[in-house]
């Protein structure tokens, strides 16, 4: 078993206490010097010497070079940061970009750097020419700083302040394939499909949700037994229910937005009713047991959970008091109105 250094140093010390004391014995000075315990007391300290200058070098070379202290400070300050503004394109051409000003994107933003893992099995140039040009980021700080981020492959990610080294960021590529558009038209696909392919969900208190919630949701709701139905008849169960005093008569809806390459689709969930917003604008209502839909809200209520935990550790590290979001808090009841008084 490898010895500690605090270790090394106390037995060290005890040897040569020891050394010390057998040598101070004047009558016997020779003899203990010939002696073979005092011989092998020798042998131990010199092993002891031994492991200590070992310990001492591999220590040495463990300690951070001066660019990985940059690049530590500066990925830390990036982490930290509040965002005003980001920027999202595709790197060989951003004349198309877009700009988003949504706080849980720029959360997610922030959390690229937090997430960020050096990798040493590409070099930047090597990971360009595997992946094609990817995605590019700027983001942009209350401070008038900017940072500029390149993707490639979903998941590596270099800094240009950062130029020479590669990051394993997981899911860096969903600010892309969440608010670009396909250049090459849109591939057929249902409307179950999409909402599984969306590269982030965000609902109406600022949480943002990733892809594995998305394809949960909609993989939930396919296998969900349900049935179709309309705005006027959740209004008429709700308001019979009223009635005959078992329920309010007002559900507060729970509303996600899915982005999916440019395009946005709604899910909305009251109690046994919810309905889904396709990309052209069109609802379509759907009734289903209160226990297959609280399954479906307990999706997000898990995955939210999972996300304040992380967002929770970048706030504490940062220390800023920000309110932690809720994800079940209601909204307003002019929100509820309006919500149930929409077109179908």
């Amino acid at each position: 078993m490898r010895i500690s250094f605090r270790k090394t140093i106390m037995f060290a010390a005890f040897g040569a206490f020891t050394l010390c004391l057998l040598t101070g014995c004047e009558p016997s000075e020779r003899k203990v010097v010939s002696s073979s315990y005092y011989k092998e007391l020798q042998e131990e300290n010199e092993k002891l010497e031994r492991q200590i200058e070992e310990l001492q070098e591999e220590a040495a070379d463990n300690e951070p070079t001066v660019d990985e202290e940059r690049a530590a400070d500066y990925l830390d300050k990036i982490a930290r940061d509040s965002l005003v503004r980001l920027e999202v394109g595709y790197a060989d051409n951003m004349d198309g970009s877009e700009f988003v000003d949504n706080e849980a994107a720029f959360t997610f933003a922030t959390l690229l750097a937090k997430r960020a893992d050096l990798t040493r099995k590409y070099t930047p140039e090597e990971v360009e020419e595997k992946y094609g040009p990817g995605y590019e980021y700027i983001l942009y700080d209350e401070d008038n700083a900017v940072y500029e981020v390149y993707v490639y492959g979903g998941n590596y990610v270099v800094f240009t302040d950062l130029p020479n080294n590669v990051y394993y960021v997981y899911n860096a590529s969903a600010l892309g394939d969440a608010f670009l558009h396909y250049r090459n038209g849109y591939p057929n696909s249902s409307l179950l499909h999409r909402l599984a392919d969306s590269a982030l969900i965000i609902d109406k208190n600022g949480m943002f949700y990733e892809n594995e919630t998305a394809f949960s949701a909609a993989n939930l709701i396919d296998q969900m037994e349900k049935e179709s139905s309309s705005r006027k008849e959740a209004r008429r169960t709700w308001r019979q229910e009223e009635k005959e005093e078992k329920g309010s008569g007002k559900p507060t809806p729970v509303v996600y937005t899915f982005y999916h390459h440019g395009n946005t689709m709604v899910l909305t969930i009251f109690d046994s009713f919810y309905n889904i917003q396709n990309m052209d604008g069109k609802k379509t209502w759907y009734k289903a047991s209160e226990e297959d839909v609280n399954q479906l809200k307990d999706v997000f209520d898990q995955a939210a959970k999972e996300m304040q935990e992380e967002i929770g550790e970048k706030q504490q590290d940062s220390e800023k008091e920000t309110e932690e979001p809720s994800h079940s808090s209601e909204i307003e009841e002019e929100s509820d109105v309006s919500a149930l008084d929409e077109e179908e």
